[in-house]
């Protein structure tokens, strides 16, 4: 992976000028979930909610399908003392109702998020990391970090920005039903089951079409249907077995950049429960045919993962193999842990999380059982499962989850408030002893020094079978033929790049 840009990149084709606009032209898209905090971006995040907000804000940077760290509302950032970045933000960039963009409103946001009334946010929890944001002119702010960290600017490219004098006015809550950014359109009803936006001309990045519909669509089938029906353009997250019938009609399906390992987070800690025993763990991982469900279910599109890290992430090891499926080795090992008999234990999802989930989850179960081990699966909502990934709040034993690598950082899922270590609010998995070294990585600004003590985290956590761990997650859109250009980057869509053509 290569690392944060410093210098003025002003090239990439996501900045180049947009070309006349066809009349009328309103570009849709069916989502199969909205956030739950709506139009405030600082409450949560998720894939789902990343779908949607950068039609309004923007981050001080972005990270591509490469893992690098682009510029964003920020053009460039250095290193001043180890605990201090200063970065050079954009010049002539305004929200969407005129206000200016500008250090003061990098710090205004940080200082908001600080106050009570963010309580519960997950970017108020963040701001421990950031204990304090400085002016030093118009366009520069000083972001100071309670640690050293190398990381910063991939980090806070998951950091929306909204406008603050508007925010004053209505609220964290207000920004919910009313969002204003500096993003390439212009909110005009964010209700619950659609939001409906017009361009913002004069935004720094001005669409090429003239409006947006997102649609609310939980259901795969029916997000297919609409798009066959020419009532959509885009349909997200559909199943590999949409993908012959689509193209029969003349639209494509294409697979964004994988940025999540599909685990099943194990709650190992339970002293007297079965997933609380490391070879019980093993067993499980050994016991799944994940080269079935890859190469039959995903139809091939991804491999099977060796660990918690995807390959575009700062401290992925290469030499890590995935678990063999080998159901003898499974049933020897659950022997030896004291479950010849195999156990049952409970786990939490949600529907439509990726193409042919309930497929998948109905295979898994089936491997199971061969050993001995019943799995039963509730299902829970997406409101649910984002308070649980946030605060472990698990009512079984297991949660699908997945290890993030979206700041193109393999360590990022393991640290700050999140539950896969010792660092989360009620953690699933914490070891002192690799916590200390995560601790190292984190604050490791040799960046091949981050790197290697990372692997070493990556390879405990496989070694440990912290988490059944399966695959990529596949992000697959299907496209109507009238979309000429769609570009995303990982699950950021770039929806001011958009094409489509109206005749």
């Amino acid at each position: 992976m290569r690392f944060i840009a410093l210098s003025l990149l002003v090239g990439i084709s996501l900045l180049s000028v947009s070309p006349p606009v066809t009349a009328d032209s309103v570009f849709r898209i069916a989502l199969s979930a909205g956030p739950p905090s709506k139009g405030n971006p600082h409450a949560g995040g998720a894939a789902t909610a990343n779908f949607i907000w950068p039609t309004v804000y923007d981050s001080l940077a972005r990270v591509d399908n490469d893992g690098v760290v682009q510029p964003w509302l920020a053009l460039s950032w250095e290193l001043v003392t180890p605990t201090e970045w200063h970065f050079k933000l954009r010049p002539n960039v305004k929200f969407s109702n005129g206000e200016p963009f500008n250090a003061d409103a990098v710090k205004a946001t940080f200082d908001r998020l600080r106050t009570d009334e963010a309580l519960g946010f997950l970017w108020h929890n963040q701001m421990i990391f950031y204990p304090r944001v400085e002016v030093v002119d118009d366009l520069t702010v000083a972001i100071h970090t309670d640690s050293p960290h190398a990381m910063v600017a991939a980090y806070l490219s998951t950091l929306y920005f909204a406008a603050p004098a508007h925010v004053n006015e209505v609220g964290f809550q207000g920004l919910s039903d009313a969002p204003v950014g500096t993003g390439p359109f212009i909110a005009e009803r964010w209700g619950p089951d659609k939001v409906t936006l017009r361009a913002n001309r004069d935004s720094w990045i001005a669409p090429k079409v003239d409006g947006l519909e997102a649609i609310f669509v939980p259901d795969a089938s029916a997000r297919l249907n609409a798009l066959e029906t020419d009532q959509i353009d885009i349909a997200t997250v559909i199943s590999t077995d949409q993908i012959g019938l689509l193209e029969r009609s003349g639209h494509r399906v294409e697979m964004r950049n994988p940025t999540r390992v599909l685990v099943m987070a194990l709650q190992t800690q339970e002293p007297d429960q079965p997933l609380a025993d490391v070879r019980v763990r093993q067993a499980l991982n050994h016991a799944v045919n994940r080269e079935l469900i890859t190469e039959v279910l995903l139809a091939g599109l991804v491999k099977p993962s060796s660990q918690p890290a995807t390959k575009m992430a700062l401290g992925f090891d290469p030499t890590l193999k995935p678990y063999t499926y080998d159901p003898d080795k499974a049933r020897q090992l659950l022997a030896v842990a004291g479950y010849p008999d195999g156990f049952a234990f409970s786990v939490e999802t949600v529907a439509g999380f990726l193409p042919n989930d309930t497929t998948i989850l109905q295979q898994i179960a089936s491997d199971l059982s061969r050993v001995g081990v019943t799995m039963d699966v509730s299902l829970i909502t997406y409101p649910q499962l984002v308070r649980a990934t946030l605060r472990g709040e698990l009512s079984g034993e297991a949660l699908m989850a997945d290890f993030f690598n979206n700041t193109g950082d393999a360590l990022r899922p393991l640290t700050r408030t999140v539950n896969h270590a010792c660092a989360g609010f009620k953690p699933w998995y914490c070891d002192q002893d690799i916590q200390a070294v995560i601790h190292e990585a984190e604050v490791a600004l040799d960046l091949d020094k981050r790197r290697a003590l990372t692997q070493r985290v990556i390879r405990h956590y496989r070694d440990q079978a912290t988490s059944l761990i399966l695959f990529p997650v596949v992000g697959l859109d299907g496209i109507h033929r009238r979309v000429t250009h769609w570009e995303p980057w990982n699950d950021i869509l770039n929806f001011h790049l958009v094409e489509i053509d109206t005749n």
